[in-house]
């Protein structure tokens, strides 16, 4: 035989060798990659209050080497955690843990509606190159999210979304030689804010709609009189009743605040104070200088959380109006406002349960644990459901694999550390050795390697 005809064979001699005897050759650690070892950095921003940039690590299994189907069902997986993660923020716990399974039927049906954007910074095959893995980025729309929650799931109540909006000035400010009174200016700023608040899923009410509302039960009205604006500014205060201007009706009444405080805990959660502390005209420029302030009244140990001081100027001629420039600094105070001062409402809006406990979707990964070794480790952690853990379901359409590999869905409350120590203290009771798994906030699958006994 020729030796042009010999090469082929020689070629294919290594991989014939390697078939044989021993079967598939067992993967080695290079080539167990996990999420934790997918990396990068998004390019998006969060360039409105109405977004978060939500970074999300998510796994699809690669079935028949369809790659392409793999990817596009690890981005939707990670866009679903991406969309849940802000459902998690607008929700208090106990409303979010009560309805997850809802809401991810019903937020996966739909969930381009509330994705603005989206960006991969590194994908590539994991897990014995079982699955295709993706590290994304997305752009998730807050308001669009809060809706959904209010009008279509109805979980949020509207009154928990409503903040009081009252527009103050410091005494005896005139704006007479502009042709304008304070109540213009009052006006004005409470359209800017209601309108866009309420555009962002909030619902705003001025302190007019408030005092009205105190004044609705004839008991109330007749023991407290009308509340007025310094009065209404006062129970916010705090103020003692003699220095708070109260008529001789209420004068030292401390039920007044106590009343007005538990009404207006009813009627919102958050007060914003806009405080038009100067308006002046040097020449042709004419400025404002306004303070805002964002108070939490809804908490026990709430109180102001934003505070912010903005000042705005306009230059002018001989034939600009008075009340045109006036009208503008407006609009630039509130556009000033809008972007340096009302995100950190929203947030606080949004944040209904800053420290609650919600359960967050994880994947538990066995790898090289036969079946009843996974098993146990299942019946194991479904006595551990609590308010804290729940157990979820399991996948062993991998375990015939060599090594075998299981994976578990729990949700848990807490530090992924803590998932980890509780489930190598159900391995430890188990008898079982392995290896700890790679922690790492924004990864969501835990593996747990078995090793051989000694």
């Amino acid at each position: 035989m020729k030796l042009r005809n010999l090469l082929p064979l020689l070629l294919l001699l290594p991989l014939a060798l390697a078939g044989c005897g021993g079967g598939s050759p067992k993967p080695t650690h290079d080539s167990f990659l996990t999420l934790a070892d997918l990396s990068g950095r998004t390019t998006l921003k969060e360039d409105s209050p109405d977004v978060r940039v939500i970074t999300v690590k998510a796994k699809a299994f690669i079935k028949q080497n369809d790659l392409r189907s793999a990817r596009q069902q690890a981005l939707e997986l990670a866009s679903r955690q991406a969309v849940d993660e802000m459902v998690r923020e607008l929700l208090t716990a106990e409303l979010y843990n009560e309805n997850f399974t809802k809401i991810d039927t019903y937020m996966s049906k739909n969930i381009d509606n509330y994705v603005v954007d989206q960006e991969v910074m590194e994908e590539r095959k994991v897990f014995m190159d079982k699955f295709f893995g993706v590290n994304a980025a997305f752009k998730v729309s807050r308001q669009k999210t809060l809706v959904a929650l209010q009008k279509e799931l109805k979980i949020i109540d509207n009154s928990m979304s409503t903040l009081v909006t009252v527009v103050t000035s410091n005494k005896d400010l005139d704006l007479s030689a502009f042709s304008f009174k304070f109540k213009d200016v009052e006006e004005a700023m409470m359209n800017q804010m209601q309108t866009d608040l309420n555009q962002k899923g909030l619902r705003a009410m001025d302190f007019r709609n408030a005092v009205t509302s105190f004044n609705l039960d004839a008991k109330r009205k007749a023991e407290f009189g009308n509340i007025s604006k310094e009065q209404f500014m006062a129970i916010l205060q705090g103020s003692k009743p003699e220095e708070a201007a109260l008529n001789a009706q209420v004068q030292g009444a401390e039920d007044f605040y106590k009343t007005g405080l538990t009404l207006l805990k009813q009627l919102s959660r958050v007060v914003v104070e806009v405080n038009i502390m100067s308006i002046t005209k040097t020449g042709d420029n004419m400025a404002m200088n306004v303070m805002v302030t964002a108070k939490n009244i809804s908490s026990p140990t709430g109180g102001a959380f934003a505070n912010s001081t903005l000042q705005v100027a306009r230059r002018g001629s001989d034939k600009t109006d008075n009340a045109a420039m006036l009208g503008a600094l407006i609009k630039d105070a509130y556009e000033q406002m809008s972007q340096e001062f009302l995100p950190q409402v929203i947030k606080e809006m949004s944040i209904v349960d800053a420290a609650g406990g919600k359960l967050v979707a994880y994947d538990l990964v066995l790898q090289g644990f036969d079946s009843n070794d996974a098993r146990s480790v299942r019946n194991g952690l479904k006595k551990e459901n609590a308010d804290n853990f729940r157990y979820i379901d399991y996948n062993n359409e991998l375990s015939q694999l060599e090594p075998p590999m299981n994976i578990i869905y729990v949700r848990w409350n807490g530090k992924p550390s803590g998932l980890a120590d509780k489930v190598m203290e159900s391995l430890d009771g188990a008898g079982l050795k392995f290896s700890e798994p790679i922690v790492t906030p924004t990864v969501r699958d835990l593996v747990f390697v078995k090793q051989a006994k000694d």
